[in-house]
């Protein structure tokens, strides 16, 4: 399990995402303006699932596991506000593809300047 480091660009700059290879899990600092970035190049489709450890007026809230298309498939999952993605003990975000041949992931922050 590694923690992704958040990138986020720049007005001036952008930002040309750096990659990080899937581990069966995953985690990163969530909130209201962090979106996780997903590539494929496996000849297999997969499912990326974001815990949601959280509820929402008491209610529980399903984890999104979404599919990701095969050998060129890309995704783009979020946001990820902390009140419902952050874990309340650690306070990150998890994440567990269905395997990790060929998955890699950008944690992207938009900033608001």
């Amino acid at each position: 399990m590694a923690l992704l480091a958040t990138q986020v660009p720049t007005p001036a700059a952008g930002l040309v995402p750096a990659y990080s290879a899937a581990a069966a899990t995953d985690t990163f600092v969530p909130d209201d303006r962090t979106f996780l970035y997903v590539k494929n190049t496996n000849a297999a489709t997969r499912t990326i699932q974001v815990l949601t450890p959280n509820s929402y007026r008491g209610l529980a809230i399903a984890d999104p596991a979404p599919t990701i298309a095969a050998t060129t498939g890309e995704l783009v999952l979020g946001p990820f506000p902390a009140d419902l993605w952050a874990d309340p003990t650690t306070g990150l975000a998890l994440i567990t593809p269905s395997a990790t041949a060929g998955i890699t992931y950008a944690v992207i922050r938009i900033a608001v300047t």
